[in-house]
């Protein structure tokens, strides 16, 4: 496949994500609502437990900055993998999978492509959930954070992509399905560390969350929150990020490749 037709998959993939989203307004309203509800509950329960300021001493940033930050990764995260991951099955679900099988086009090279457009929703959310609340309670260095955060997030994104069509190809493989995901999916977002600081995971825990891109990334985002600024360690932990998305890049290649000779052996349902 040449530049040319690479850039007209990404097209065709930015043109679906968008007909999707403004197709379902109440999903864009949900996007931009739930960091700030998640943030809430949290902020509400943690206030019985303990003040704000043992937080900030503990963490070294306030509670309503660092739980609103990880609302946003979690968001982010739950899209970019659901949407990755189940693609194929929503291909199956409406009958164009024959076609994408048939199709000389890579499915490798078709899964990157699907987590490409997904960066605009994260700039989006970024603007909408960080921005407000960093502003609030930082003020105008608040908007440069939020704008450094938001540009992690997208490298994020762009490092978890292959492990993402790992795991994609071991849901496929398995054909569980949603039932495999739902198993996958939060033990993935507790080990990276999106909703509770990846330092306080037990060691075992943070052992095997060393082999997870998207954990360094949210680690490094972390820190660059509590000191406000990038530091040695944080780029140590983005070039961490940045080999572990190389590593698994022959891996997802492969387990795409077991799975679409399976579904051509076996056939495909329409």
């Amino acid at each position: 496949m040449n530049l040319k037709d690479f850039f007209w998959l990404i097209r065709a993939e930015f043109m679906w994500v968008l007909a999707e989203n403004f197709r379902r307004k109440s999903a864009i309203f949900s996007m931009i609502v739930w960091p700030y509800i998640l943030t809430l509950f949290i902020l509400f329960l943690g206030g019985f437990i303990g003040g704000f300021s043992a937080f900030e001493r503990r963490v070294g940033v306030h509670p309503a900055v660092f739980f609103i930050t990880g609302s946003f990764l979690l968001m982010i995260s739950l899209i970019f993998f659901d949407d990755v991951a189940s693609r194929f099955y929503y291909d199956e679900w409406v009958g164009t999978l024959p076609y994408i099988i048939a199709s000389p086009i890579s499915k490798f090279t078709l899964a990157l492509t699907m987590g490409i457009p997904r960066f605009v929703i994260n700039i989006f959310l970024g603007l909408t959930s960080l921005i407000p609340i960093y502003s609030y309670f930082m003020g105008l260095a608040g908007l440069y954070d939020a704008v450094v955060v938001i540009l992690l997030s997208v490298f994020g994104s762009i490092t978890f992509l292959t492990l993402a069509i790992v795991m994609a190809s071991i849901v496929l493989i398995s054909g569980g399905g949603w039932r495999v995901m739902n198993v996958i999916r939060p033990i993935l977002l507790l080990l990276s560390g999106v909703m509770y600081p990846r330092f306080l995971l037990p060691i075992s825990a943070k052992l095997i969350s060393g082999f997870i891109p998207l954990a360094h990334t949210v680690e490094a985002i972390q820190v660059y929150m509590s000191i406000g600024g990038v530091t040695d360690y944080t780029l140590i932990l983005i070039g961490l990020a940045s080999a572990l998305a190389i590593i698994y890049t022959p891996i997802s290649r492969f387990g795409l490749k077991v799975w679409e000779r399976r579904r051509i052996r076996e056939g495909v349902k329409t």
